[in-house]
């Protein structure tokens, strides 16, 4: 039978104790409890605990507050590797329907899928794609109910499969735990990781993964949501921390540095003492730790030994047996080898395994004594966290470490030395990103929003990255959507998804997808003047809720997103050199109140958030070229060779190339195509010159002029 019933289930883990879920069990209960529509669906992002919540119902019914209609149900879970292991089509039909009748005849009963999607794929692939329509006639007919573990990812092909699940099953969406629910799963969860490693985990050290894993939101192969990605950076931290711990003891590495950092000759003697001694005990365990388990490998081997000689002898014996019942004249051995007394042969055979066992036994009592002896003064703290997501990501430990409070104290400054002439936006920008993350006020939508207006190539987009970088570390942070691709007016269906029905209905929106899968982060909306007006009125409830409902029914959270868009509105102003700054502002502001609702306008913090950028001064254009200047020295400094080129030479390159169309866009790229090449050229035909590369403008050609100096 490929029924495993509730309380078998539960008992292989014997251990298992549910936190923070009590506001799902209660609404699942509630679900599983009505008359109609009582089977369910249930997703969510992988690693966010689906299946301990279903485990956590079972566990429930042992409860006296437990409601009489849930104690009632009997759960059942299907064992769909072994379903669908033989791969006989007609043997795993034969199965399934003996499930299936042995449910109809169990009252209150309650099959329990727990991966929807493997359990159709294996169906599909065995020729029994009817197994689901099976399930949906028991639904109906109120045979049994039925819950199926999704994916969040795998959740489109379950609608593409069978599309009667929309409307048969109640759709159920498990959210990601945060805050201190979080961090109480967390604690139970190290408790069982202690207990498996044999180390223990300081509570800094479990603050540390969830604030690590929460805030870069990428894979890295932790899973896709919490619990599960700090469960699994702190379990892998603990695996690398016993490594090292093995090679080198973690008080021997804090006693040497003692002695480094230690001015006092008296003090370093001391130290030292206790430096050698302990060196010493420790090379003492690590040599008995070596020869029990070269015991245990020496065990191992003798163990297989003499159970391939109880093998055949067995066989030989069993086929004596069968020779002598054709004789008229049996021995005495034979007889009571065929009353089930063993030879002589076996019986030492069996007593020498007895004894390996029993001396295995304690060789693992005592390696885990020893063991213990050395991770029994240790515990896992908060900077192997960080040096193991380190490892994971690729991101600087340096950058890992920074404290959030003096990232944000020190935003507008870091903005300033990427931004150049905005001087002012810099400022608003800083300020309000300060007040949505230290603020302890809590209002409704995104974390922050923005509108930036201005002129192409003055820094709109260059904010964005450099937000990104700077509160969350990398720049892929910043997610951008050019909504120039969503000119239709069926733009809103690839947003939130298609409606039921639709082609596409089950692949979700691409806007919501992405936010579940990366709640925290900045998004881009490039050109939003090119979006269909329908468009704007899912932004105006993201940004007045905070949140958006896709066409599943899932609610997608906002609240700790930063939205930033931006807008050619009023270009042409800007760019009329004949208006101040502040009269091409007002008419951009008068051009941009006829073409949006006041409403949307009103959401981007009364219009406090609405930020104009300037035109670039000459001197902001010389410094952005003196940086790129820098930039090219920096990626050429380990092969020896730099860049030289005067202020005046740079003065008058950006006189006669800028253009005020294309912005500081223009000049990056002119020495993109001209100046660059000449020096790759030269790597390519000379590549182990060093020098300098001396470069002239020459005002005459409007060409730069490049002579190599070796050193």
């Amino acid at each position: 039978m490929k029924l495993i019933s509730g309380q078998d289930y539960l008992s292989q883990f014997p251990n298992f104790k549910l936190v923070s879920r009590d506001e799902d069990i209660e609404r699942i209960s509630a679900i599983l409890c009505r008359k109609r529509n009582n089977s369910l669906l249930i997703s969510g992002l992988n690693g966010v605990g689906i299946s301990s919540i279903l485990l956590g119902i079972q566990a429930a019914k042992n409860q006296p507050n437990t409601s009489f209609d849930i104690q009632s149900k009997q759960f059942f879970w299907l064992d769909i590797d072994g379903l669908f292991a033989s791969g006989d089509s007609n043997l795993i039909n034969k199965e399934f329907q003996d499930i299936i009748h042995n449910l109809e005849r169990i009252p209150n009963s309650v099959l329990i899928i727990p991966d929807g999607y493997s359990f159709m794929e294996g169906a599909q692939n065995s020729g029994n794609s009817h197994f689901i329509n099976a399930l949906n006639n028991a639904d109906k007919s109120q045979s049994f109910q039925v819950i199926m573990e999704v994916c969040d990812d795998k959740l489109s092909s379950i609608y593409k499969w069978n599309t009667s699940i929309y409307n048969l099953y109640t759709f159920y969406d498990v959210k990601e735990l945060t805050g201190n629910k979080l961090l109480s799963v967390l604690k139970v969860a190290s408790e069982s990781l202690s207990n498996y490693h044999g180390i223990k985990i300081d509570e800094e050290a479990i603050q540390e993964a969830i604030n690590l894993t929460s805030k870069y939101r990428d894979d890295y192969g932790l899973g896709l949501a919490q619990p599960k990605r700090s469960i699994s950076l702190l379990d892998r931290a603990m695996s690398t921390f016993k490594q090292k711990a093995n090679k080198e003891h973690p008080s021997l590495t804090k006693l040497m540095n003692e002695i480094l950092a230690s001015v006092s000759e008296e003090e370093k003697k001391h130290l030292q003492e206790i430096y050698n001694s302990s060196y010493d005990d420790w090379v003492a365990i690590k040599d008995k730790i070596a020869k029990t388990a070269e015991k245990l490998s020496k065990n191992e081997v003798l163990r297989l030994k003499y159970q391939d000689e109880l093998n055949q002898t067995l066989e030989r014996e069993k086929a004596n047996n069968e020779v002598q019942e054709d004789k008229e004249v049996k021995t005495f051995s034979s007889l009571l080898s065929g009353a089930g007394f063993k030879s002589k042969e076996v019986n030492k055979l069996e007593e020498q395994l007895a004894l390996i066992d029993k001396e295995t036994k304690e060789l693992i009592e005592e390696n885990k004594k020893l063991t213990n002896a050395i991770y029994q003064n240790i515990s896992l703290g908060k900077n192997e966290v960080i040096e193991e997501f380190s490892q994971i990501s690729g991101i600087n430990t340096a950058k890992l470490n920074e404290n959030e409070m003096e990232t944000l104290k020190n935003l507008e400054q870091n903005l300033l030395s990427r931004i150049f002439g905005q001087d002012d936006a810099v400022k608003h920008i800083a300020n309000a990103i300060k007040v949505a993350r230290v603020d302890t006020m809590k209002e409704s939508g995104p974390a922050a929003c923005y509108l930036f207006l201005g002129p192409s190539g003055v820094g709109k987009t260059e904010m964005s990255k450099a937000l990104a970088e700077n509160l969350f570390g990398d720049e892929k942070a910043l997610i951008r959507f050019d909504m120039s691709e969503y000119m239709e007016k069926h733009a809103v269906a690839k947003l939130i998804g298609a409606p039921p029905g639709y082609e596409g209905f089950e692949c979700g929106g691409i806007l919501t997808n992405t936010v579940r899968k990366n709640p925290i982060g900045i998004y881009l909306f490039d050109e939003i003047e090119k979006a269909h007006p329908d468009v704007f009125n899912i932004f105006l409830q993201i940004l007045s809720d905070g949140r958006l409902t896709d066409n599943i029914g899932r609610t997608v959270d906002f609240s700790e997103t930063i939205i930033i868009m931006t807008s050619n509105i009023g270009q042409t102003y800007y760019l009329d050199s004949s208006l101040s700054d502040e009269e091409a502002i007002e008419k951009a502001n008068e051009e941009l109140c006829k073409t949006y609702r006041s409403e949307l306008l009103n959401r981007f913090n009364g219009r406090e958030n609405i930020l104009h950028f300037h035109r670039l001064s000459m001197g902001v254009i010389e410094r952005i070229i003196k940086r790129e200047i820098t930039k090219l020295n920096n990626s050429y400094t380990e092969k020896g060779l730099s860049i030289n080129i005067g202020d005046n030479d740079i003065s008058n390159f950006c006189k006669d190339h800028y253009d005020v169309i294309r912005g500081a866009r223009g000049l990056p790229g002119y020495i993109k195509a001209n100046l660059r090449p000449i020096i790759v050229n030269h790597i390519l035909e000379y590549p182990n010159d060093k020098g300098v590369f001396e470069t002239k403008y020459n005002t005459e050609t409007k060409t730069f002029e490049v002579e190599f100096r070796k050193d």
